[in-house]
């Protein structure tokens, strides 16, 4: 038998350093794991709903409820109702995460410099189009069938 590592274990582990890395350096913001999340709701300030930002991000509702309470928790995000659909509510930003967020992506854009340093932009269109691929073939094998 032949030893495999996992293709996930080797993203994981990417992930985790890179959250790690980011944890460090905006430890003071106090945002948790959900830097990326927050800065997608300041970016659509007002026009994304909890149910289109979980579909945007692939998580469940309630998985999404809760990270949009942590927030709103934190004074980050609060929930307005959509004027055009009372059902629906609209996700905001406070002051807080606007001062926040040009933080956040500032040390995303350090971070890629740094851990894409020596790559070649072609080489990195490569690595995101072989990601694509990936998330495209696997999709059909998450599939049940009875």
């Amino acid at each position: 038998m032949q030893l495999i590592e996992p293709i996930s274990r080797k993203l994981i582990r990417l992930g985790k350093l890179y959250q790690s890395v980011l944890a460090k350096h905006t430890a003071y913001l106090d945002v948790n794991q959900y830097h990326y999340i927050l800065s997608l709701i300041c970016y659509y300030d007002g026009q994304l709903s909890q149910k289109a930002l979980a579909e945007m991000l692939g998580k469940d509702k309630s998985a999404m409820v809760n990270i949009i309470n942590q927030l709103t928790e934190k004074g980050f995000v609060y929930r307005e109702n959509n004027p055009n659909d009372r059902r629906e509510q609209l996700l905001r930003v406070t002051q807080k995460a606007k001062d926040a967020v040009p933080h956040i992506v500032e040390t995303f854009k350090n971070i890629n410099t740094n851990i894409t340093a020596g790559i070649s932009e072609e080489d990195l269109k490569i690595f995101e189009s072989v990601l694509l691929r990936m998330q495209s073939n696997i999709k059909p094998l998450n599939t049940t069938t009875t």
